[in-house]
């Protein structure tokens, strides 16, 4: 696994070093800093909500099968025809709100993070030390990422389970984050931090 990953960053960097080279002189300005970051961390926010916020019909017969497996019992396709008779096709968008904005500061977080971590790991260790151990920075870079990422979304994480799990419990993000705030106080918000860290640093 670590062979297969220094190979794709040797290429990687020989890729740049190609086009770099090709590309002539003074026809555009090289990005780097917040310009670069900010780059990538748009690419991320903007994939990421998308691809969690598209499946947020499936996360919400999933909660509903965990919730209740004695009713929801049919499994996926048999989950969704049960959610959409007892409540309504609109049911199946709950929780949309929280995951379309939580996974995008988490993307926002994660690939601008990584890619800030790991030119400051770079930075401290020296390009030739870097890339000797590319892997472990790599890695590193990643794991700081998805920490900062995570304290993002964690907050609307808890919101949407609670919406998904309980629907009558708020119409929505802004209202479903006051009242956990107004009743649980902030730390609710932070109750499932370990096990979302855990998930996400290991996926």
């Amino acid at each position: 696994m670590s062979g297969t990953v220094q190979q794709a960053g040797a290429k990687l960097e020989e890729v740049k070093q190609k086009v770099e080279a090709a590309a002539p002189a003074g026809t555009a300005e090289k990005l780097s800093g917040v310009a670069l970051y900010s780059r990538f961390a748009f690419a991320g926010a903007v994939c990421c909500s998308l691809t969690h916020g598209g499946l947020t019909p499936v996360d919400v017969v999933k909660t509903r099968i965990q919730l209740d497996p004695v009713t929801y019992n049919r499994g996926l396709i048999g989950g969704f025809r049960q959610v959409i008779a007892k409540e309504g096709a609109g049911a199946l968008l709950t929780g949309a709100g929280p995951t379309f904005a939580g996974y995008f500061l988490q993307g926002a977080f994660k690939f601008g993070g990584y890619e800030f971590f790991k030119q400051q790991s770079i930075s401290l260790l020296g390009y030739e030390t870097a890339a000797n151990n590319r892997t472990a920075v790599y890695l590193a870079s990643a794991g700081c990422a998805e920490f900062f990422a995570d304290i993002a979304l964690c907050p609307l994480e808890a919101t949407r389970i609670r919406l998904v799990s309980d629907p009558t419990f708020a119409n929505g993000l802004v209202s479903g984050m006051s009242k956990i705030f107004k009743q649980e106080g902030l730390g609710a918000f932070y109750s499932g931090f370990g096990p979302i860290l855990f998930k996400q640093c290991v996926a």
